[in-house]
């Protein structure tokens, strides 16, 4: 099976420009906190780094490497990965509403609460486009 490689060298650009902007904003803007552009720079190195890991591996070359692809990537497994993502996304979106109904009577910001609000929409919203786009696909 062929891979995609333009899906990785698009992930190992982005993850560098990600890393880029992080540097370029912690020495423009020195009075904004160090945790913003540091986790922007953290996350544009990863993305960039296991990009490239992906593309110069050599899991083509090793026949044994490619049966154990094969195996991964089966219609069972593929569809039992499904599901438990699937059971994952909502035990996680409890736990983001439980979470912020448990921190509203504590005297944490409001923006805590809010985040974690905003999560748990995003996640409903992500769901139902997902619904519709696998409708229309299959």
């Amino acid at each position: 099976m062929k891979r995609n490689t333009r899906w990785y060298l698009s992930a190992a650009a982005a993850g560098a420009l990600l890393a880029g902007a992080a540097l370029w904003a912690a020495r423009t803007f020195p009075a904004a906190p160090a945790a913003v552009p540091g986790f922007f720079g953290l996350a544009g190195g990863l993305l960039f780094f296991c990009a490239m890991a992906e593309l110069l591996s050599t899991r083509d070359l090793d026949p044994a490497r490619r049966e154990r692809d094969r195996e991964d990537h089966d219609e069972r497994g593929a569809m039992i990965r499904a599901m438990a993502r699937a059971r994952a996304g909502d035990v996680l979106l409890w736990l983001l509403l439980f979470g912020a109904a448990y921190l509203y009577f504590f005297g944490v910001p409001k923006w805590v609460n809010i985040t974690l609000l905003g999560l748990a929409c995003v996640k409903l919203l992500l769901d139902w486009m997902f619904t519709v786009w696998y409708r229309r696909q299959y």
